[in-house]
């Protein structure tokens, strides 16, 4: 990194992230695990649970990225990962006498969904802040900017491979260790946000009401055709690839018959590709056109997604979830950088919140969709047709022209 000097608060804020990616990677496999193979759930209710933890996105979100820029994001992420601790914790003392049923895992998942939704823009609006001094408010370079998001998607994935990796220990260990290790670093996460805190949290206020302060983060993804388009993009793929990927694949794993620890092993597979991506981009950069490479990353998308439709073999399967993990690391790399480039100071969060409740908020609906599917069809089935609607997408963003034809180079740094 270019930024010796501010190596401290820039570390600061890489183990906060890391520490609740750490947690989230624990809660991708417990929460679908423990409704396979303790709750024995079906495939439509399975899905109404992964769903459980998206829709909060769909109210609150947008809430949460105003939040954060009227008050100090800092603050924030660090309330809402005490938050999430304590959901985790009335979970696991739960499980110590009782089998939770469906209705319990669905008040789980939307408390979890709840805490999430503010701390997903107010966490990631602290990137820039993790490198620059608290009152120094010179924008970074674009190169910089770049940099510092691929350092936050390395911690981001290499949190959620540790997560995956204890969670490989579900069969052994049980639910109840296993939440209590999110308990604690959820707890660590907000004490590390919460030094990020600025010294005068007053002057993060805006004097504007909350309504109009929502329509202003509109108005601003309107104004920016690349970031209109690049949102629109990634609502695509929370509906298409994200729904797919939360229920299709504990489905494929369980029909392995291999137990938690295989579908662990899927999931790490994918997290081992990120970060193989996310180290590769480091060392050679995003480049000057990242629109388009977002655009790359649906093409080859849309090609494993068709594969994995043919169904591979258990070690197969791995490796194709390995190559997916890589280029879902990169497209949300550099459409993230996009966002962290384009989007203005003052109204950043709530661009960041639009980003996310388009990302997340189609997930949950897609989520629906593919348990809809699956009960119906056979997971293949879902997975082929969500290929094919991808190729489609990719020809119709590819002519639309504004993605493809971004140079960062051409823009100014926002000004705070």
């Amino acid at each position: 990194m270019a930024f010796p000097a501010l190596a401290a608060r820039l570390r600061t804020f890489l183990l906060g992230f890391s520490g609740t990616s750490l947690a989230t990677g624990l809660q991708v496999i417990l929460l679908p695990w423990i409704a396979v193979s303790v709750v024995e759930l079906p495939a439509l209710q399975l899905s109404w649970v992964q769903a459980s933890v998206l829709l909060p996105n769909l109210i609150f979100l947008l809430f949460g990225g105003a939040l954060a820029d009227r008050f100090d994001a800092a603050r924030v992420a660090a309330l809402s990962c005490l938050g999430l601790a304590l959901c985790h914790g009335a979970l696991a003392f739960f499980l110590v006498d009782s089998i939770p049923s469906l209705t319990l895992l669905l008040a789980y998942g939307v408390s979890l969904g709840f805490f999430t939704a503010f701390l997903q823009p107010a966490r990631e609006n602290l990137v820039q802040r993790g490198a620059r001094k608290p009152d120094v408010g010179t924008p970074l370079q674009e190169s910089h900017v770049q940099h510092l998001v691929t350092w936050m998607m390395m911690a981001q994935y290499g949190g959620q491979a540790m997560g995956m990796l204890l969670a490989s220990r579900f069969d052994h260990w049980g639910a109840e260790p296993l939440l209590m290790v999110q308990v604690g670093v959820l707890i660590g996460a907000a004490v590390l946000f919460y030094c990020l805190r600025e010294n005068d949290p007053a002057k993060q206020v805006s004097a504007k009401k909350l309504p109009s302060a929502l329509l202003e983060g509109f108005a601003e993804v309107r104004k920016s055709r690349a970031i209109f388009e690049l949102v629109l993009l990634v609502g695509f793929n929370g509906l298409v690839h994200i729904g797919v990927f939360l229920v299709v694949l504990p489905l494929m794993a369980e029909s392995y018959g291999r137990g938690a620890s295989y579908y662990a092993s899927l999931q790490i597979a994918f997290v081992v590709g990120t970060v193989l991506a996310t180290i590769t981009m480091l060392r050679r950069g995003q480049g000057d056109q990242p629109g388009r490479g977002v655009l790359m990353c649906l093409l080859y998308s849309a090609a494993l997604l068709i594969a994995i439709s043919f169904g591979p073999t258990a070690l197969g399967l791995m490796l194709l979830c390995a190559c997916w993990g890589a280029v879902a690391a990169a497209s949300a790399a550099l459409g993230k950088s996009i966002v962290q480039l384009l989007a203005p100071e003052q109204v950043r969060s709530r661009i960041i919140s639009i980003y996310q409740f388009s990302l997340f908020g189609s997930a949950a609906i897609g989520a629906l969709a593919a348990g809809i599917i699956s009960e119906f069809t056979a997971p293949l089935a879902t997975l082929w047709w969500a290929g094919i609607f991808s190729l489609l997408a990719f020809v119709l963003v590819w002519l639309s022209g504004a993605l493809r034809h971004l140079n960062v180079r051409s823009y100014d740094n926002p000004k705070p």
